[in-house]
Formats: structure tokens, C-alpha cells, sequence
């Protein structure tokens, strides 16, 4: 997949994240038809970029600004989905906001199809044909919107909206069966399956989000043992789904699609992916709404009991999810998987008895069923599965910028990040923001060994993927605490001690099965044993900071902070004690690979920022522009690190030794991309704290988050510009841009909120274009080096 496409995704989790909050403010039968109509019609528009990725490579000349620009729209309807059917005055119209947005994405999905198969006599009539949906679904929208306004509010008025909408999603779906829009050729049938496999994990984020921030993006809760068995639960159940998926069926739908004909190929390709798909990710939509009423329902220290009808919305979530499974690999491979359909019937039959019992009690009983489903699968169905596994064995062994494993646990590194900003914002001053960078620090030590790890074993087999959801589990344990790190909440655990203890069980756990993997490797042997010392130390001082700290009030003293500082500093230094000759990479592109997704999790969780400060309603024009501001923002960052990302891999394949190739990942990647990333966390701080009252006076909340924000800039061009010069290349006119860009940053501070969001997003545009000479062109990045 292009780099455009993949910040084209950070936007759907956002919206994703926004059509849960919106079915929670409703009565639970409203709830579950706007949410669909929501998703029915957010899904629309992924389809229309997906098929466009298919035909043309969505990063080459000036595509990527079409992708932008439908960023941005897309963005613009996830602000807008809580007032997709109830407006709140006093601003905008919501309704007609979400449409024209919707509208707008569909356009350009559309527009860059025409001019692609622009002169093509074979593609001009499906080209055309393509229009017709929209053409036919677009008043009707119009109209669903414009209706409020022109009718007495009343439930009568509500149905004929919802009605609307109705026809115009059937008609909208229905022009994908069309004859010769659902023909289009496949072109590349492994990037297609990709797509979709990212969009599942982009949805299977949404639910980890959603264990996580059940109670709000607040923090100031207090941690109890329900809240974190909960979230235990809660993540047992989506581990459950996300292995349904990726364990066989992914594969094996691949390995079906690229063994059919041609003309097969194409049906195959819009049947089971295209529409089958939807049920799967309606299906998690509907479990992440089900997992935020159980675990954020109810008040803390009160008896909680599900309403009548919430039960159903978790276990019909997982149902629907299941039932979209067996028909997607019933369409492509003919085959009903034992599996799903044993999960679809002991989720069936424990509906009822889940009515009677706790949120935490139904969800205990959900997770027990599905954990007997995968029993089944490893003792009573342990031929076939093995049958099936070497069926696809090939397919799941293909070389991979991530596995689903990896995609899986950086998951829990978005909610994690997210956490961080939410730690900065509870304390908005620069003590909180070096309180939240201290701990984005030991995140991303964690993440980088793992990485290593995971980059080294290959092997994608059942102990990697307990590997894998152990960690997810104790960095999800880690993110729940996070925002009260350096402070105790009464009534609750202390939270201290849960995020050391588990960030100490965390990386314990990676140096064992490390050993464990390699310890007939005597070359693989060394830097575990190495990495261990560090390792060790940090732990122990932070249990020390920990210990020594006073039982209530500020547990930072100046003992324990510099317990902290010693222990930041020995852990993550520790790399350089391994050596640059231990730093090994079986594949260069992978490792590259994996830190432009980190660097896009980074920008993901500032896009979630950017949602979360304006995502009040009521929306405004301010509000409008300081949304485009903030993508166009972004977007500059991501494509002036993309240039560097180029630089590095040519210099990686002028390199000859493995000491220069592990000094090289070490030393740009390991270390300065923590100033990258650590960058980007602080403009997501500064986008949350700025953007709530765009158009408002400056408090001093808003003036430190201006600060930060200015400051996040400055730490990323510089990182980036320490990159390129690790790298040894010149920047030449890149260098002088960037040195411009960052004496103007801090001028911005004395202007209008709005106005500072234009003079930086201009001029980080403008040092991206002036500075682009420098780049080499996109097509020599380095695809592999072994």
C-alpha cells in the first residue's frame, strides 16, 4: 500500500471512533439505525479509494494532494457525525456538513478515476458509468440533510430523513453491481487483500480504543480491579475476532482470488470484500459500542446492571461479525469454517442467560465462550486446522512491511499514545508535558524491541501470536493508567505503580522469549544478554521511584525524579550497549517499513486529537477551518518525512557491512526517530489544547498548548534534519527552509489562534515544496536489502 493511502486510514479510525460516540447519546433502537447508516455510508467512501488505489498508485505526482484533500473531507464528516441527525444551535448546519463532505470524498475518488483512464477507449464507458450512483444518491443526501429545517421537528419528520438516507445508500450500493463498474481489473490482487486486511485492523483499533476510553479521554477516573479485569476481558474478545480473521481466512481468501481467472478475479474481488466485508466491520462497530456501555455505564463503586437490550449489542456485534465471516469464505473458497460457526452458536445461546448477570459477569461469559472456541480449534479440530494452515502456509509466509501480529500490537501503542495527550492535558503545563514525554519515552523503548524482536523471528506461529497478545494485554493495562502516572485518584489503585509494573512485564517478557527464540544462536545470543543489564536497572529504579514515593498527594519528589530521569536514561541508552554489529536486520525494507507506521500511529492519535477538541458541537466555521488547517498541517509533516525515509534507504543500499547497517538503524531509527515521534505527540497536545475555542481568547490552558505545539514543530524538523544528516546527506536549500520555518514558529504565538494555524500549515507546506529538490525521486527508496 502507498504512504497516501495509509494517512488516508488514520482518518476512518477517527470516524470510526466518532460512530460509537454517537450511538452512545442515543436510545439504543435510534442508536443502532443512524449507526448504520453512518457506517453504510462511511464505508461507501472507503470502497471508492480502495478501488482507486487498485487502478493507480495513489503517491505519484500530484495525487497525494487529491488524497489530502479527501482527508480532509473525510475528516470534516467524521467532526460532523454526532449531528449527523440532531443539529445543535448556535452554528453550521451539522446534517449538511456530513454531506457535503461525504459528497466531496466521493467526487474525488471519482475525479481521479476519470482522468486516469482519460483517452482510454476500453475504460471510458465504466468510467462514465461510475457516475451514475452518485448522480442518483447525491439529492437524495441532499435532501435527507436540508429536511429539519424545512419540516416541524417530530418523529415523523426523523423517519422521513432516516428514509431518505435509506434510498440513497441502496442506490449508492447498488451502483457497484452495475454492469461495468463492478468490472473495473484487478491490477495487483495482493495490495487489494492488503487494503482490506488494514481497514479490519484499523476497525479492531477502533475496539481497543474504545476498552480503553469507555469512561472518556479525561483520566481523572479512578483504576479499580473491575476496571482493569474488564478491559482484560474486553481485549480477550477482540483478540478472539482479530484471530478469526487473520488466522486462516485471510490468507486463504488471498490465495483464492489470485488463483481465479480473470473475469472471476473481479466479481470475487467486489462480492467478498467489497460487500462482505461491511457486515465484519458493522459487526466490530457494534462490539466496540458494546464494550463502552460494559465498561464505562455505570459509576464507579455502584451496582450496575445491563439495560434489556445491551447484551444484545454485544453479542449481536460479535454475531454479525461472525456471520460476515463464514459468508465471506463461504464466496471466495466454498468452504463454512467450524470455527465461526461454533462460535455463532454459543454466542447464540448465551444471549439470554448474559441478560441476567453484570456488564463485567456477561462479559466474563462472552470472553470463556470464545476462548472454548479456539480450544476446539488447537484439541477437537486440530487436523483440520493444521490441514488449513498448511494450506496457506505459503500466503501468510510472504515478506510483509508488517504481519498482522505487529499491526495488532501497534494497535495498543495508538490507544497508548492517545493516553499521553491525555496525560499532558489533565496537567497543561510544562511539567505535565515533560511528565507525558517521559513516559512516550518508555512506550517507545518497549515498541522499538519489540520490533526488533518481531523483525528478527519470523515465524508467525501460535507462540508468537500469545507472544503478541500478552503484550497487547499489559501495554493496554500500561494505557488505562497512564494520564494518573504522577498522581494518586482516591477511591482507585494506584496508578503509579499498575503503569511501572506493567512496563516492567512488558519488556521482561520480550527479553525471555528473545532468549528463548534464540538461544541456539550464539551471534543472537550476545545482544539479548546485553540488553538485559539496561533493561534490569531501569526497572528496578522505577519500582524505587515508585516504593519511595509518598502514599497520597504529588508522588514526584526530588528522589523520585531523578530515579526517573536515571532510569529513562539507562534503559533507553542501553542500546548503544549492544553494539552496532548486533543490531542485525534480515530485511531492511521491513524494518524501514515498520517505523513509517509508527510515524503514522504518531500521526494518527494527532488526527484523533485534532477530532477530540472540536468534536463538540456546535460546529462552526472556525471550527471548518481550523479542521483543514490541522490535516493540511499534518500531511506536510508526513510527506517531509517521507523524503527523509528516502534519503535513508539509499543510504542503507550504498552500505556494505552489517556494522554500517546496524549502526545506520540504530542511530536513525531507534533512537532520533523517538525526537520524530516525540515531535508529533507534542503537536497532537498542542492541537487538543488549542483547538477547543478556536476563534476565543487565549487562556492559559491554550497558551501552553500554543507553546507545545510550536515547540513539537521545531523538535520534528530538526529530528528529521538529524536524520538526513546521519544519513550523510546534504540538505542543502532543504536545510536553510527548515531553519526559516523553525525561526517562525515561535512568531506565530503572538497571533490569533486561526491565523497561527495558517502561517505554520502554509510554511511547512512551502519548506516541503522548496525543499523537495533536494529529495531523490520517490521510486529509488530501497525495496529490499537482506
Amino acid at each position: 500500500m502507498t504512504r497516501s493511502e495509509l494517512f488516508l486510514d488514520l482518518v476512518f479510525v477517527y470516524a470510526f471512533i466518532n460512530v460509537t460516540r454517537l450511538m452512545s447519546e442515543r436510545p439504543t433502537l435510534d442508536a443502532l439505525v443512524q449507526g448504520a447508516v453512518v457506517v453504510l455510508l462511511l464505508w461507501r467512501s472507503w470502497v471508492g479509494y480502495a478501488w482507486v488505489g487498485n487502478l493507480v498508485r495513489l503517491d505519484r505526482g500530484g495525487r497525494p494532494i487529491a488524497v489530502f484533500a479527501a482527508a480532509t473531507a473525510i475528516l470534516l464528516v467524521a467532526v460532523a457525525i454526532p449531528e449527523v441527525f440532531v443539529d445543535q444551535p448556535g452554528g453550521l448546519s451539522g446534517p449538511l456538513v456530513f454531506v457535503g463532505g461525504f459528497l466531496a470524498a466521493r467526487v474525488g475518488s471519482l475525479l481521479i478515476i476519470a482522468r486516469e483512464q482519460r483517452g482510454s477507449a476500453n475504460s471510458a464507458a465504466p468510467a462514465r458509468r461510475a457516475w451514475l450512483p452518485l448522480a442518483g444518491s447525491a439529492p437524495l443526501l441532499l435532501c435527507a440533510a436540508l429536511l429539519p429545517y424545512q419540516l416541524p421537528a417530530g418523529r415523523k419528520t426523523e423517519a422521513l430523513q432516516l428514509l431518505l438516507f435509506g434510498v440513497a445508500i441502496v442506490v449508492d450500493y447498488v451502483g457497484l453491481r452495475a454492469p461495468g463498474t463492478g468490472n473495473w481489473q484487478l491490477t495487483s490482487v495482493r495490495r487489494w487483500a492488503e487494503r482490506h486486511n488494514l481497514v479490519m485492523l484499523i476497525a479492531l483499533g477502533e475496539t481497543i480504543i474504545s476498552i480503553g476510553t469507555s469512561r472518556g479521554f479525561t483520566g481523572d477516573d479512578p483504576i479499580t480491579w473491575s476496571v482493569l479485569a474488564g478491559s482484560a476481558l474486553g481485549l480477550v474478545v477482540v483478540a478472539f475476532l482479530w484471530w478469526a480473521y487473520f488466522d486462516i481466512a485471510s490468507p486463504r481468501a488471498e490465495q483464492a482470488l489470485d488463483s481465479a481467472s480473470t473475469g472471476a478475479r473481479s466479481r470475487l474481488a467486489r462480492d467478498a470484500y467489497t460487500f462482505l466485508h461491511l457486515p465484519m466491520i458493522g459487526g466490530l462497530i457494534l462490539v466496540a459500542f458494546g464494550l463502552k456501555k460494559a465498561l464505562g455505564g455505570a459509576k464507579v463503586g455502584h451496582p450496575d446492571r445491563w439495560d434489556i437490550s445491551e447484551p444484545a449489542i454485544l453479542y449481536g456485534g460479535v454475531i454479525l461479525y461472525l456471520l460476515g465471516l463464514v459468508a465471506f469464505e463461504w464466496r471466495i473458497v466454498r468452504r463454512v469454517g467450524r470455527g465461526p460457526v461454533l462460535g455463532l452458536v454459543l454466542v447464540a445461546l448465551l444471549i439470554t442467560p448474559a441478560r441476567h448477570l453484570t456488564p463485567l459477569g456477561s462479559l466474563a461469559l462472552l470472553a470463556g465462550a470464545l476462548v472454548c472456541v479456539v480450544l476446539a480449534h488447537v484439541t477437537v479440530l486440530r487436523r483440520r486446522h493444521r490441514q488449513l494452515h498448511r494450506a496457506v502456509a505459503v500466503t501468510a509466509g510472504q515478506e510483509v512491511d508488517a504481519t498482522p501480529e505487529e499491526l495488532f500490537l501497534d494497535l495498543a501503542f495508538v490507544y497508548a499514545f492517545i493516553q499521553v495527550t491525555v496525560l499532558m492535558t489533565r496537567h497543561p503545563s510544562a511539567v505535565g508535558v515533560l511528565q507525558g514525554l517521559a513516559v512516550l519515552a518508555l512506550l517507545w523503548w518497549s515498541w522499538v524491541n519489540y520490533t526488533w524482536f518481531t523483525t528478527t523471528i519470523r515465524s508467525a506461529g501460535t507462540r508468537l501470536r500469545l507472544i503478541v497478545l500478552a503484550a497487547v494485554a499489559l501495554i493496554l493495562m500500561l494505557g488505562v493508567a497512564i494520564p494518573q502516572t504522577f498522581s494518586y485518584v482516591p477511591g482507585g489503585l494506584p496508578a503509579p505503580l499498575i503503569v511501572v509494573t506493567a512496563y516492567g512485564a512488558v519488556r521482561i517478557l520480550h527479553l525471555v522469549v528473545f532468549w528463548l527464540s534464540v538461544r541456539r544462536d550464539a551471534a543472537l545470543r550476545t545482544p539479548v544478554i546485553l540488553a538485559a543489564a539496561p533493561t534490569g536497572v531501569g526497572i528496578g529504579l522505577l519500582l524505587c521511584a515508585v516504593l519511595t514515593a509518598p502514599a497520597t498527594g504529588n508522588p514526584l519528589t526530588p528522589l523520585t525524579t531523578l530515579c526517573w530521569v536515571l532510569a529513562i536514561l539507562i534503559d533507553v541508552g542501553g542500546g548503544y550497549l549492544i553494539g552496532a554489529r548486533n543490531w542485525r536486520l534480515h530485511s531492511v525494507s521491513r524494518w524501514m517499513g515498520r517505523f513509517n507506521l509508527v510515524i503514522l500511529i504518531a500521526l494518527g492519535q494527532a488526527v484523533v486529537s485534532t477530532g477530540i477538541a472540536v468534536g463538540d458541537p456546535p460546529i462552526s466555521i472556525a471550527t471548518l477551518g481550523a479542521v483543514a488547517l490541522s490535516a493540511g498541517m499534518l500531511s506536510a509533516l508526513w510527506w517531509t518525512y517521507v523524503g527523509t525515509d528516502v534519503v535513508v534507504g539509499q543510504r542503507f543500499a550504498e552500505l556494505a557491512t552489517t556494522r554500517q547497517r546496524g549502526a545506520l538503524a540504530r542511530d536513525a531509527y531507534a533512537y532520533l526517530h523517538l525526537f520524530l515521534v516525540g515531535g508529533l505527540v507534542l503537536v497532537a497536545f498542542g492541537l487538543r489544547t488549542t483547538l477547543p475555542q478556536p476563534g476565543q481568547h487565549s487562556s492559559t490552558p491554550m497558551m501552553v498548548g500554543r507553546l507545545t505545539l510550536v515547540c513539537g514543530i521545531i523538535v520534528f524538523l530538526l529530528a528529521d534534519h538529524l536524520v538526513w544528516r546521519r544519513a550523510h546527506r546534504r540538505a542543502g536549500r532543504r536545510w536553510a527552509v527548515i531553519l526559516v520555518v523553525a525561526a517562525l514558529a515561535p512568531v506565530t504565538m503572538m497571533l490569533p489562534t486561526l491565523w497561527a494555524l495558517v502561517v505554520l500549515t502554509v510554511a511547512l507546506l512551502a519548506a516541503h515544496v522548496f525543499g523537495r529538490s533536494a529529495t531523490p525521486p520517490l521510486e529509488s527508496v530501497l525495496t529490499d536489502r537482506a
